[in-house]
């Protein structure tokens, strides 16, 4: 078969249609192909025999390892029966064959689908099928199986998904923590509730309206933690080789997911990961130590449960993945035509759904502004950091950590002990040798120690002031990882695995003679692309970039070599890294510390606050899905900025029309929309585009409000465009903020729609005897049918 020319592949083709008889054709395609191989009982991740009443799941992707168990003996009816009981098997086999069917070629178009979406299809199916449990009564499930599942049962459920998110629209999460505390807190008693507040007076703290989910006045609050302490919600499992179980219990005082998730559902549900849900504002009993100065302010469009339009087509591609068990001889049927309405549209008709999960757009000065800053920093201190970094943390590991090591330490008996003499060899050398070795130019900078607690007074004014090494080297990560993320404009699972070195292409010296004439490239492995399968590879993609950002990230990469080299990793390297303070060595990121290095930088560049309701100041924290539409952003607003001379640098004098067709290339309409909205409604009030007055009156058409409503001071001029943060007159509060997004949202939908349109109009025009190339951007108003 494989010697088969394109021709009489085609002959083949043609006879077996012409026949009615395919099984020649089965057999040629599946020897180019592989997808009638695939074994419905046995795919490559499935590490236990179908009929197991526990499966466990091993799916490979790459470097990565996703692994899962499902236990469907965990599962019973009101009637106490189990899911694994014998008169349930054809409801369990649907269940069963619904999830191998994720990665059967034949249930997904021909094709194998990647590790990772694997994993993603059995997480939905896995949701759907627990939805179905918990509202299984209302057809009966524990007794007519699939027999009565229908198209209102369905769609009610999409719908609530749509409206309420996966948890709350499927598990109900929010009332059944409510329910469950309400019926349980009248055992507490007001003396018992009284004393807890004594000892944890931060339960009955004042909240914000969007902080309490929940509804519970204060009473009802401290009377819930008092009752959640008693079934351990306050504590988690942590290792440690201290314990002979290698597990110890730590007081969690944020709160316990889990405990709460297991209490509320035991029986009912497939057992899940509770990892992802996060604890609840109101039942926290301290303040979090954060990484942070001030809390973030959200980064997405709201808080509201609202799925967006893709992760619900996800959802319905999951959905409709059950209909692999009609036909069977050993499963539960229904009606397939039941599946054929559920659809995006329809479910739309019910919920407004997000068009994406849209992130909010940065106040654009203050992007560039830190683009800027964080140039600056790398350009000024990045040789200094990385020489001094990799001297201390050599020295440091010939140092003993070793009990009373340090000869000048006595005990706390002697007469002659010190409390401020550590005991250990390194942790006297840290206070003292270890400054030696950091360079004259970071010592008159003000650094004068490796690291700063957290919990240290004055901590982030401390770290502004330099005073720390470590604390700087987090500043030069998040600066790279910054502009890293600006240029290549990825996701952050694909910025964290990037190597240790070896990005560049090629892998030359920027600095050296021949790099100065070389075009140099990063080279990154792209997600969600290349082949799948059980042996499946992601494929990688190289963006050009600037030689001056070539140079940075060489620099990096040279001293990642040298640490690999002196054997000073506590585990493999990425090209960003941690340092740990205590051990003195460097691991990779993962994406909560590569956060933390954005937030070092927001804290160190001290980016803008806002005041919330209660007269709490929260900073912009820059995420990285928000830095990959700074292309875009570049492009719109550099009408009304001056000041862009280093970031169009940065951009390798990138012709503005050639930047365009790369940004509508490379990014969504949706994003675009975004980006365009926030430039509208900016324009709104300094008048930056004609047609603004036909603008308003389709707002108010549309929207039904009173022309002279449409106004905003926008957050840009209440803090006079982010150019110099020690002159701020005014700190913008919330309710602001509220009243632009509110006012973007309804413009994006203009855009959406088609109503109104912004688009560029390009020319040349002479300066300076040289042709430059500029444009103009036109807000149309377009008559819609």
């Amino acid at each position: 078969m494989s010697d088969l020319t394109e021709d009489e592949l085609w002959s083949l083709h043609q006879a077996s249609i012409n026949n009615g008889d395919f099984r020649v054709l089965k057999l040629a395609t599946n020897n180019v192909t592989g997808i009638y191989d695939y074994e419905e009982q046995k795919p490559y991740w499935l590490l236990s025999e179908f009929p197991s009443n526990t499966w466990h799941i091993e799916i490979k992707d790459n470097s990565k390892t996703f692994t899962r168990t499902i236990d469907w003996s965990a599962v019973s009816f009101a009637d106490n029966s189990l899911l694994t009981d014998q008169r349930h098997i054809p409801l369990l086999n649907a269940f069963k064959y619904w999830i191998t069917a994720t990665d059967n070629p034949r249930e997904n178009g021909g094709k194998f689908k990647k590790g990772v979406s694997v994993n993603f299809s059995i997480q939905l199916i896995t949701a759907l099928i627990n939805a179905i449990l918990i509202h299984g009564e209302s057809i009966q499930l524990a007794k007519l199986h699939f027999s009565a599942l229908s198209e209102d049962f369905l769609m009610s459920l999409m719908v609530r998904l749509g409206s309420l998110g996966t948890l709350n629209g499927l598990y109900d999460y929010n009332n059944k923590v409510r329910e469950t505390l309400l019926k349980h807190i009248s055992i507490i008693s007001d003396n018992e509730a009284e004393e807890f507040k004594d000892k944890y007076p931060f339960c009955a703290r004042t909240l914000l309206p969007e902080e309490m989910p929940l509804g519970l006045s204060v009473t009802q609050r401290v009377k819930a933690c008092c009752w959640l302490n008693s079934i351990g919600y306050y504590q988690g499992e942590v290792k440690s080789k201290k314990s002979k179980t290698g597990i110890s219990i730590r007081n969690h005082h944020q709160g316990n997911s889990a405990i709460l998730h297991n209490f509320i559902y035991d029986g009912q549900i497939i057992p899940v990961n509770s990892k992802g849900i996060s604890t609840f504002e109101e039942l926290k009993l301290n303040e979090k130590v954060e990484d942070k100065e001030f809390k973030s302010i959200p980064c997405t469009e709201d808080i509201t449960g609202e799925m967006s339009e893709t992760l619900i087509e996800n959802y319905i591609t999951a959905l409709k993945l059950l209909n692999t068990v009609n036909g069977r001889d050993d499963t539960s049927q229904y009606f397939p035509t039941i599946m054929t309405s559920i659809t995006c549209s329809r479910i739309r008709e019910h919920v407004k759904l997000k068009k994406k999960g849209r992130f909010k757009t940065l106040p654009p000065q203050l992007v560039f502004n830190l683009i800027k800053n964080c140039y600056e920093f790398i350009q000024k201190y990045q040789d200094s950091i990385f020489s001094s970094v990799q001297s201390v943390l050599a020295e440091g590991l010939t140092k003993s950590t070793g009990k009373n090591s340090n000869k000048d330490f006595f005990q706390h008996k002697s007469p002659k002990h010190d409390p401020n003499i550590p005991s250990t060899e390194r942790g006297a050398w840290t206070n003292t040798g270890a400054l030696l070795l950091i360079c004259d130019k970071l010592q008159n900078l003000g650094v004068d120690r490796l690291s700063i607690p957290g919990t240290e007074e004055d901590v982030f004014e401390k770290r502004r002031n330099n005073k720390s090494l470590f604390d700087l080297y987090n500043v030069l990560i998040g600066s790279i990882q910054t502009l890293t993320g600006v240029i290549m404009a990825k996701r952050i699972d694909e910025l964290i695995t990037l190597k240790p070195h070896h990005n560049l292409s090629p892998n030359i010296d920027p600095s050296s003679e021949k790099g100065k004439k070389t075009v140099y490239e990063l080279v990154a492995s792209l997600k969600k692309s290349g082949s799948g399968g059980e042996h499946g590879q992601n494929s990688s993609i190289a963006r050009p970039i600037p030689r001056s950002f070539a140079l940075i990230i060489w620099k990096l990469e040279q001293f990642n070599q040298g640490l690999i080299k002196a054997n000073l990793t506590k585990s493999s390297l990425s090209l960003f890294n941690n340092i740990d303070p205590v051990k003195l060595k460097i691991g990779q990121v993962n994406v909560r510390s590569y956060n933390s290095h954005l937030n070092a930088v927001c804290d160190y560049f001290e980016l803008p606050v806002v005041i919330f309701g209660n007269d709490e100041h929260r900073r912009y924290y820059v995420r990285q899905h928000q830095l990959r539409r700074f292309f875009a952003m570049v492009f719109f607003w550099s009408k009304g900025f001056d000041g862009l001379d280093t970031l169009r640098w940065m951009l390798g004098h990138t012709d503005l029309e050639h930047l365009y067709r790369y940004i509508t290339e490379s990014e969504t309409g949706a994003v675009l929309n975004g980006i365009k909205a926030s430039y509208i409604i900016d324009a709104m009030d300094k008048n930056k585009l004609d047609n603004m007055q036909e603008l308003v009156e389709k707002l108010a058409e549309r929207y039904g409000v009173n022309n002279a409503n449409i106004s905003l001071s926008t957050i840009t001029d209440a803090t006079d465009d982010y150019e110099d943060t020690s002159e701020y007159k005014t700190i913008p509060h919330i309710e602001e903020l509220k009243k632009q997004e509110k006012l973007e949202s309804q413009v994006l939908e203009l855009l959406e729609d088609g109503i109104i349109s912004l688009e560029p109009e390009f020319f040349t025009i002479e300066q300076d005897g040289q042709k430059v190339n500029d444009f103009s951007l036109t807000l149309q108003i377009n008559e819609i049918g």
